[in-house]
């Protein structure tokens, strides 16, 4: 590229689950821990979410609905992937339970003000699933339990009960349940709630006992702790008691070491904690007079460390203060064991306990409930805990790999060409709009990849030549123009043209979620051109992200093309230089340079087609393609005897590949076999600092052309090719 050389001389249990008054009798074994806490900003839940039998967190964002998963690798280790979209905004309960498969455990939640219940199944780390909305007749669904519910139709899979707040009346508050028949929840009773409940959790009342619900319910009589089961199918009040400090939250632990459990309350802020002792006479359950004792100073959260015979309390004490594992007998001040720090330099906000560890999160800052940002592991060693490893958490920030799954099934849903004989080529308006574009099939087949060492003006990159295969695709007839691609980069503007071009509202749904380009700073075709001529000077993220719009938009795979099958559709069945011959008498007829460019981009398919009917395969702008730029990669390649459908995936930012040349250069860097990579310089003269991921201000020279492959693939693998395997170049 000479203007590019130019200028570089010159520059706990399930929480909030169950609204009111119901409860239930877990009847399926618990082979790991499936807890749900709560803080002000947070669920927090623990489970085995991908069913390899170790103990997982989910950290799911109250406003946002945003999951962070962490899959256990090892005791102390945590694969912590991106976030995953639970289904709404606004959460107000979330469970744990085998709603989708008895080997694992999913996570069901619900928001009121949305109107929504919802189960995520996030059994593969690599791949985020589509939350699956369950219908809801009653209004407001603001808690949920994963439960065993008895009767007619049970199933070993756990059954949703859900109450709501919203309803008419005799009474807003209703509760719900949904059979699991193993394909859908549908909804098998509804019943009125003598009051709005609060703080569901799963709890045993004596150690070995069935797993049972209990729920502070706020009736006429105020606050009420109630236990109850739905073994039989209904609600069967187990036990309950009044005189409840206001608000409170609550544990359940064996603090005393016998058999019977202990129920200790606290507000968040106080140090006072309230402790009500159980009882059992004749097999019915009571609660023992209530004790306060008093820690040295105010408790943020609360955790139960069970043991073998006797349980302990893990408190959170805010700020920068370590944590506490606390000795306690149900009956006096508990005693500090062990001192638990955080983060360094964060604010530690909020404990999660698993069975062989505890999980430390913190925040940056502790002037307003903010999601956890940091994790700091503690493992249990004999009788404490030797601290571990710690780290950042996934970022909440804005992405779209969670439209991939919706997409992946709109594009299964409209597919028609199942095998190679189905291909036509085509032109296609892009939906909401009436900017047009065409592809031509591209038939599949073997050719020899890269130079003959005779070539003129071959260079040492673009051998040893090597046989590849490829498979059927389409391409686009010409690079993709300012038309195309200025809706993209200018949504609101792509939005107006659906008055007059209505469709469908979940295409347009899942197509504004996947993430736009910031606005620029100057005019991108640096006054060139735009109504019919290629769009420039987009990063390779870009072009990328352009691919995964298209492809919302449009209901077909759309990607940048590999390298292999850059080469493969420009030579045409070609062996020659250029896809007419070798001399280059002829290319003035067949592509843009800078001989006959007049030092600028020209109009798309201005010059004559390739054989198979590509325009400005050689020339005009050079063509980001999938590839990391790799020297010596075809060394490896020619190892084989035949290579298949090669990409090279890439690994780091710089360099990746183009290929075709420009309106800048000479006609040896058009050739078909033709290799060059990307560079930092093209950002030279971007003034952001960071560079701009979307835009090359320096790379005036650089567009793109898309493809789409017969063979679509799975939702993992769309992913990647939208991302090019990188962080953003």
């Amino acid at each position: 590229m000479r203007l590019e050389n130019m200028k570089r001389c010159i520059l706990h249990n399930l929480s909030r689950f169950f609204l009111l008054t119901a409860g239930a009798l877990l009847l399926l074994p618990v082979q790991t821990r499936a807890l749900v806490y709560e803080t002000e900003q947070d669920f927090l839940a623990t489970g085995d979410f991908n069913g390899d039998g170790k103990t997982d967190i989910a950290i799911v964002d109250r406003y946002s609905g945003r999951v962070r998963f962490g899959y256990q690798l090892s005791p102390g280790f945590y694969n912590w992937v991106d976030w995953r979209a639970s289904g709404a905004k606004d959460v107000t309960g979330v469970t744990v339970g085998k709603l989708t498969d008895l080997k694992r455990d999913a996570l069901g939640v619900t928001s009121a003000d949305a109107n929504m219940v919802a189960v995520l199944d996030a059994a593969n780390p690599a791949v985020p699933t589509a939350p699956v909305p369950v219908p809801n007749l009653a209004l407001g669904p603001n808690t949920i339990v994963a439960i065993d519910v008895g009767g007619a139709g049970n199933t070993p899979l756990h059954d949703l009960y859900v109450g709501s707040i919203y309803n008419s009346e005799p009474t807003p508050n209703r509760l719900t349940w949904f059979r699991n028949d193993g394909k859908s929840l549908k909804q098998i009773a509804e019943m009125n709630a003598i009051g709005s409940g609060t703080y569901a959790k799963r709890v045993t009342l004596r150690r070995g006992g069935p797993e049972l619900v209990a729920s502070i319910v706020d009736g006429d009589d105020g606050e009420v702790m109630r236990v109850e089961r739905l073994d039989s199918g209904k609600p069967e009040l187990v036990l309950s008691f009044g005189d409840l400090p206001r608000r409170a939250d609550y544990v359940v632990g064996n603090f005393r070491g016998q058999a019977l459990k202990e129920f200790v309350f606290y507000k968040s802020g106080e140090p006072e904690l309230m402790v009500r002792p159980l009882n059992e006479t004749g097999g019915k359950y009571q609660a023992g007079a209530a004790k306060t004792v008093t820690l040295e100073r105010p408790v943020k959260q609360l955790v139960v460390l069970d043991g073998d015979t006797k349980s302990r309390l893990l408190a959170i004490f805010g700020d920068e203060e370590p944590a506490e594992v606390l000795d306690f007998d149900g009956a006096n001040p508990p005693v500090s064991k062990q001192k638990l720090p955080g983060a360094p330099e964060h604010f530690l906000s909020v404990a999660v306990a698993l069975p062989d560890a505890v999980v430390l999160l913190s925040t940056i800052t502790n002037d307003r409930p903010r999601s956890a940002t940091y994790y700091q592991v503690h493992l249990l060693k004999g009788d404490s805990y030797d601290t571990g490893a710690y780290g950042a958490l996934a970022s909440l920030a804005d992405r779209d790999d969670t439209t991939v799954p919706v997409i992946h099934k709109h594009i299964l849903a409209k597919v028609k060409e199942q095998t190679e004989a189905d291909m036509q080529s085509y032109t296609n308006t892009i939906p909401g709009t009436d900017v047009p574009y065409v592809m031509v099939k591209i038939p599949s087949g073997e050719f020899i990849m890269g130079s003959p060492a005779a070539e003129k003006d071959r260079k040492d990159d673009e051998g040893p030549q090597h046989k590849v295969k490829i498979s059927p695709f389409w391409m686009g007839k010409y690079e993709v123009t300012w038309d195309q691609f200025l809706l993209f980069m200018y949504p609101d503007d792509e939005r107006k043209l659906r008055d007059t071009h209505p469709t469908d509202e979940e295409i347009n749904r899942v197509s504004d979620a996947v993430t736009r380009p910031s606005k620029p700073y100057v005019d991108m075709s640096f006054g060139m051109g735009k109504n019919g001529f290629p769009a420039i000077a987009m990063t390779q993220h870009a072009a990328n992200k352009f691919c995964h719009w298209l492809s919302a938009k449009t209901g077909h795979f759309y990607r940048l093309p590999t390298e292999a099958e850059w080469e493969y559709a420009c030579r045409a069945g070609t062996s020659t230089a250029y896809h007419f011959g070798d001399s280059v008498d002829q290319l003035e007829n067949y592509g843009w340079f800078f001989d006959n460019s007049n030092s600028k981009y020209q109009k798309v398919g201005m010059k004559k087609p390739n054989p198979w009917g590509l325009h400005d395969m050689h020339g005009n702008v050079t063509e980001w393609v999938l590839d990391q730029y790799a020297a010596t990669i075809y060394e490896a390649h020619a190892a084989k005897n035949l290579i298949t459908d090669p990409w090279v995936v890439a690994t780091k930012p710089y360099p990746h590949s183009v290929r075709g040349g420009s309106w800048d250069d000479d006609p040896p860097a058009l050739r078909s076999a033709a290799r060059r990579g990307s560079d930092r310089t093209w950002k030279m003269q971007d003034p952001q600092l960071p560079k701009s991921v979307w835009y090359l201000s320096d790379a005036q020279t650089v567009g793109f052309r898309i493809v789409r492959p017969l063979k679509v693939p799975s939702p993992e693998e769309l992913a990647k090719y939208w991302t090019s395997g990188v962080e953003k170049d």
